[in-house]
């Protein structure tokens, strides 16, 4: 697999993570994949590693993929931040995405961090940082 196959494998995986949140229309059009345009007084931004590669097959090609999703939550107060973090977890915990030629398997969580004041930002924020894994393989051809 070359290295646009792999980044378009690991985008895959992040489109469907995003479909996912997204999917809850009342926190929709403040979900965001790194930038943050505008000035929402609250909103999702989702981050993603580059992915975990492991090679399972005979000719030692990494065909195993993992993909750790960091997302923030952040509101004007805590309230508000755990209130998206709520939506976001609601939407994603123990799915299963489809994505086209894998197998996925159900989003994990990965660990959480308390919310906390975002004292660098002006007007002030809170934070809930939230991490979910999603693993997948190739889906198996008959």
């Amino acid at each position: 697999m070359n290295e646009a196959a792999y980044r378009d494998l690991i985008e895959r995986h992040v489109e469907a993570v995003l479909a996912l949140i997204r999917g809850d229309a009342q926190i929709a059009n403040v979900v965001f994949e790194g930038d943050v345009t505008g000035d929402p007084g609250m909103y999702v931004n989702v981050w993603h590693d580059t992915g975990f590669y492991s090679a399972h097959d005979a000719s030692d090609t990494p065909v195993d993929v993992e993909v750790t999703f960091t997302v923030h939550s952040v509101g004007r107060d805590r309230w508000q931040a755990v209130w998206a973090s709520g939506r976001v977890t609601a939407r994603v915990l123990g799915v299963v995405p489809q994505i086209e030629g894998r197998r996925c398997w159900r989003i994990a969580p990965a660990g959480s961090v308390p919310v906390a004041r975002d004292d660098d930002a002006s007007p002030l924020r809170f934070i809930a940082r939230d991490r979910f894994t999603l693993r997948s393989t190739p889906k198996p051809t008959t």
